[in-house]
């Protein structure tokens, strides 16, 4: 007798350039352990071809609770890009509708609401561990670094030419660097203009650059704003495409801004 198998609904979103694999999971149809599972299904010849997966799942304590893992399999704290891309598949999922929808994560509750200009703005709750790390034994041409945690550690560098830069070489022997217990995320960065940066990031558990990094933006965006006073709107050109990060002169509130696009539904 040849046992049956079980089928999966997902959904296929992008959010410049970040793209997931998203499931409707509020019934605990899977698990997010399932490492092996989220490894295949995250390849791109193979499988449906992703940077992570969300899992929509109930909360006690908000409107719903994400959970992300990333390509390799692993559960990992916290996505920018990823928690804009949910929060556009619950406004669809959800019977209740909300102009700003409040979930949980894994280290704490954000809140996140469809924007007019943006698309959906993330308010980034958790901005801790500044310069706690001294990068400067990094072997990195830089202006300027800065290391930081944005729900996930980050490492900063504003660099020349980023276009040539050689994101994957450098980023790497960054994350692998055992400066970090558990690894980091490398960014680098070029000012364009008063307010308008050009990034690019390696990313932790994808294990190589990514077209865009929520996190990784909003970590860039504080370093450059502490180096050069910056107290308003960061424009951010990714290989994804455009975000914004929004703050106060204290940074007690910062927004992570930008589109999100449905790409299809299917079933594996």
């Amino acid at each position: 007798m040849t046992k049956s198998k079980k089928s999966l609904d997902f959904t296929k979103m992008n959010a410049t350039g970040n793209d997931f694999i998203v499931i409707d999971n509020r019934e605990n149809i899977v698990s997010a352990t399932e490492r092996t599972l989220w490894k295949k299904l995250c390849l791109l010849k193979s499988g449906i071809g992703a940077d992570g997966v969300l899992l929509l799942e109930k909360s006690s304590k908000a409107d719903f609770k994400m959970r992300y893992i990333n390509s390799d399999g692993g559960e990992v704290e916290m996505c920018g890009n990823g928690a804009r891309a949910i929060t556009a598949f619950a406004n669809h999922k959800l019977e209740v509708k909300k102009e700003i929808y409040i979930f949980e994560t894994m280290n704490g509750i954000y809140q996140c609401g469809i924007d007019p200009v943006y698309g959906y703005r993330l308010k980034m709750t958790e901005l801790y561990d500044i310069a706690k790390i001294d990068l400067s034994s990094l072997d990195v041409e830089n202006s300027h670094s800065l290391y930081l945690n944005t729900g996930v550690p980050h490492c900063v560098f504003e660099v020349n030419n980023i276009r040539e830069f050689p994101v994957f070489e450098k980023g790497r022997a960054v994350r692998y660097n055992p400066l970090f217990i558990n690894g980091s995320n490398a960014n680098f960065y070029e000012v364009i203009k008063l307010g308008h940066l050009r990034v690019r990031t390696y990313e932790r558990g994808v294990e190589n650059e990514t077209l865009s990094c929520g996190t990784g933006v909003t970590a860039t965006a504080i370093a450059a704003a502490k180096k050069y006073s910056w107290e308003k709107e960061i424009v951010i050109e990714t290989l994804g495409g455009r975000l914004a990060v929004l703050f106060n002169k204290d940074l007690s509130d910062i927004y992570l801004c930008g589109n999100v696009d449905k790409v299809f539904e299917g079933k594996v």
